[in-house]
């Protein structure tokens, strides 16, 4: 018998695969959840990647008091499916961030990027892999084993939470529907062991279509809208992408946060674009002597002109005014958190923290 499902774009996908001869259902699995764990009423947070820690951290201590999270972007997977922990992980979690009467959680972010070479941090070998997550969680004892991995990790290296960032998933519907399976049991796990869980989402999930859980916090991302996958030139959000990414959330069970990306991508010619952060693209800008333009759609910072090569370089970032009308955007729409990717290379921070009202 074939079931189907509507995911995403309306695209019906069968739900009955032919895998080694046995019939997979698709369908979201339909599991009583667990109890809710308590969540912040609105959760403010910013992740401090493992290659840049140090200035991550200097600029996360100097917004403590406007934080209830910080994540660490370190966590990994090897080519057997053994999670790792990249940069200064332990350094990090000794780190104070001090707020008044107000404990700043510590989470350990794993994303489903594979190392050869655990010990070198530019050993990596392929990014986003989902061959290895249909392995890792093929069924109920692999889930289970995964988990175990995970929570071992979050352990031994003191964080306060587990921070979930598997992406490219929704691209395969047997992979979505293991990963959904997975955040299922994931979360009751979590439950038992009272650590507290983040779903990092990407704008394309089919999250009206899927049955999640309640009790992890649901983080969707709104940017990319432009960059690296884009020969044309744009911002990483508008206005009308944050709508549309808040749209994504709103039968998903509470808290949802959304996710907002500093810095920008620069485009030249004749060479594939690159992320900058906020402070490298002003260096660029007053390298190429040029002129930004505040985009309306956006509010973000936009410049164009040419290198000393003669090639024309268009770059477009964002600076705290465009953090502050993203951000007052999502409020509107009742957004349970925001979070901020990432902490190091930004212009004064302070002034991404100082309050929604809009001028």
């Amino acid at each position: 018998m074939k079931k189907w499902l509507k995911i995403g774009s309306g695209v019906l996908v069968g739900c009955a695969l032919a895998a080694a001869g046995v019939l997979v259902s698709l369908l979201p699995p339909r599991v009583t959840s667990a109890k809710p764990r308590p969540q912040p009423t609105f959760n403010s947070n910013a992740w401090v990647a493992s290659w840049d820690a140090k200035d991550g951290s200097k600029e996360g201590k100097q917004i403590s008091s406007q934080l209830n999270s910080l994540s660490y972007f370190g966590g990994a997977l090897d080519s057997e499916g053994n999670v790792i922990v990249l940069g200064p992980a332990r350094q990090f979690r000794k780190e104070a961030f001090p707020r008044y009467k107000v404990t700043v959680k510590k989470y350990l972010t794993v994303v489903n990027d594979v190392y050869e070479n655990p010990e070198d941090a530019k050993g990596q070998t392929k990014l986003k892999d989902t061959d290895l997550l249909q392995t890792l969680l093929a069924d109920t004892a692999a889930r289970k084993a995964h988990m175990d991995k995970l929570f071992a990790a979050v352990k031994e290296y003191g964080y306060d939470g587990l921070e979930i960032d598997y992406e490219r998933v929704w691209r395969n519907p047997l992979v979505a529907y293991r990963y959904v399976k997975f955040i299922q049991e994931l979360n009751q796990e979590a439950e038992e062991k009272k650590v507290p869980l983040r779903v990092i989402l990407e704008p394309e999930v089919p999250a009206n279509t899927l049955v999640f859980p309640e009790g992890p916090e649901y983080v969707i991302m709104a940017y990319n809208l432009y960059g690296l996958h884009t020969t044309q030139p744009g911002p990483k959000a508008d206005l009308a992408f944050v709508d549309k990414v808040m749209g994504k959330v709103q039968n998903m069970p509470r808290p949802h946060s959304i996710a907002f990306a500093s810095g920008g991508c620069v485009w030249t010619e004749g060479e594939k674009p690159r992320f900058v952060t906020e402070k490298e693209a002003v260096a660029l800008r007053k390298q190429l002597k040029a002129k930004p333009q505040r985009d309306e759609k956006s509010q973000a910072l936009v410049f164009r002109g040419r290198d000393k090569k003669g090639r024309q370089v268009e770059a477009w970032y964002a600076d705290a005014q465009t953090l502050k009308a993203w951000k007052y955007r999502a409020l509107q729409q009742q957004t349970d958190g925001i979070s901020l990717w990432r902490l190091g290379g930004n212009e004064k921070i302070r002034e991404y923290y100082p309050g929604m009202e809009q001028k």
